[in-house]
């Protein structure tokens, strides 16, 4: 239970005149226009983000990329349970009556913008004035976007504690299309703009205000954070001890581009001009998982397309959690969704180890033998949910060298580089002893060829996968042998 301490406290909501809490998340759900992530399966995703309970904590939430209409309606319906409250989108056309004010609008309403600006702002306290911003400056793809941000004027508590929270999505990095000034001089007009609109609003100084959303900044780019922060008058990103440093994570998010380095991209800023004395404020990257696998291209989908992974990702993107109190109160740790699982899989009739030799996987020929040591994942990369399940599809990595993977079932052959990954298997446990699967657990294995289905045997010591009879499949138990957390590699530019 420990590891749910984090999130049952935010929860908590205490407020009278001396003493009050308030919880924000920002989370770009990468719910995108059809036509950029083409046949991906955005709907099974969309449904399992409405069982993420960890989206329902928060008083405010602000979500990006809030794009495509049907899985976006699917979201954003069910969220209306927790979320009473809220803006309408970004740029969306259907609700633009909606707002108290729109500024810019003959941009928004340009011809060239035809996608929405897909940022929303939700609340579980009455929102009692909404503006629509949209920027004058843009680049590349987000031309043709209706980009800005969405400010909501909020009544917090019984008490009715007016709070000022902008959310916003800034100029992504494509490297393309930008050729006048560059996506970093780009997104400091826009934040020019929003700083310069929060000053016009003459904000009470004993009034909170709040920053949040994807900037397409990158923490560890020292220069633009500097610049981002002097711009906005902000304080500094302060994260939580338990906290991971990256919020869109190349090396462990199978969803996001594997060609750029890891960065911390998501934010939840306080404005210095309007904060308390003495007051507490931090971050919290969270690598939250899906409860269900689910099939990046869909289970209807071909199985055998090598692009169809299965996954526990929810987006490419980790959600951001910003705490405000007043007081002094410590946070417990909070423990990660993802785990680096390492495993030995010995068989259950004559306790021989499975090894690997010259990149094939064979059963030993002595119990004397050291099994060689796994890494075990029902996600696209070394990254598991802490449960692994019976009947998900897993991923087998050398735990020695981890650069290689299981890349053949047929003749459970080892090849270096991810690229060579074509193949799941899908783990079955016997003994059914237990909801997750874990150490001294009884399974067998499946693979799907493009014959059908066939289990894992051993022929003469060597693992393959030739046999559709179940009864003939090798029955293997699995010790655990060690978890480790995930950590961010960190590239400063």
């Amino acid at each position: 239970m420990k590891q749910l301490c984090l999130l049952a406290i935010l929860i908590v909501c205490q407020a009278n005149n001396d003493h009050y809490q308030i919880t924000l998340m920002s989370y770009n759900v990468m719910l995108l226009p059809s036509i950029l992530v083409f046949e991906r399966d955005q709907i099974t995703r969309a449904h399992l983000l409405t069982k993420a309970k960890f989206l329902r904590t928060s008083d405010i939430l602000c979500l990006q990329e809030v794009m495509q209409t049907k899985p976006s309606e699917i979201l954003l319906d069910s969220l209306s349970e927790t979320y009473p409250y809220s803006t309408p989108v970004l740029g969306d056309e259907d609700d633009k009556n909606e707002w108290n004010e729109i500024w810019n609008d003959h941009i928004g309403s340009h011809s060239l913008k035809f996608v929405s600006g897909g940022v929303n702002i939700l609340s579980k306290w009455p929102i009692v004035y909404a503006i629509e911003y949209f920027f004058k400056h843009a680049c590349s793809a987000h031309m043709f976007v209706r980009t800005g941000f969405v400010y909501a004027k909020i009544l917090y508590s019984q008490n009715k504690y007016p709070i000022h929270v902008f959310g916003t999505h800034l100029q992504p990095n494509d490297y393309r299309g930008c050729y006048l000034y560059g996506e970093d001089k780009i997104r400091e007009k826009q934040m020019f703009e929003l700083s310069n609109f929060i000053q016009s609003r003459n904000i009470s100084q004993n009034e909170l205000v709040f920053i949040l959303g994807d900037f397409n900044i990158n923490k560890f780019n020292t220069k633009q954070y500097e610049t981002m922060l002097r711009i906005l008058n902000v304080h500094p990103q302060y994260l939580h001890s338990s906290s991971i440093e990256c919020s869109w994570d190349s090396k462990y998010n199978a969803m996001t581009n594997a060609r750029h380095n890891s960065q911390q991209l998501d934010y939840i800023f306080l404005h210095k001009d309007h904060t308390p004395k003495d007051s507490l404020w931090y971050n919290l990257i969270t690598d939250r998982m899906a409860s269900k696998q689910w099939h990046l291209l869909g289970r209807n989908h071909l199985f055998y397309d090598t692009r169809n992974i299965p996954l526990l990702e929810l987006s490419d993107h980790y959600p951001v959690i910003g705490f405000f109190n007043q007081s002094k109160q410590q946070w417990s740790s909070h423990r990660q969704s993802g785990v680096l699982t390492y495993v030995n899989f010995f068989t259950v009739d004559t306790n021989l180890p499975v090894i690997i030799i010259d990149r094939e996987i064979r059963i030993g020929t002595s119990i004397n033998e050291t099994g060689s040591l796994f890494i075990l994942t029902n996600n696209g990369t070394p990254r598991r949910h802490r449960c692994l399940r019976s009947e998900q599809n897993i991923l087998l990595i050398d735990g020695i060298n981890p650069e290689f993977y299981l890349s053949n079932e047929k003749l459970f052959q080892m090849k270096y580089g991810k690229e060579h990954v074509n193949r799941y298997l899908k783990i079955i446990q016997i003994d059914n002893l237990s909801t997750c699967i874990q150490t001294n657990s009884t399974i067998i294995f499946q693979s799907r060829l493009s014959t059908g289905d066939y289990y894992v045997k051993d022929h003469f010591s060597q693992l393959c996968s030739c046999t559709n009879d179940r009864n003939q499949a090798q029955l293997f138990y699995l010790i655990e042998i060690e978890r480790r957390n995930i950590s961010c590699d960190i590239t400063y530019e």
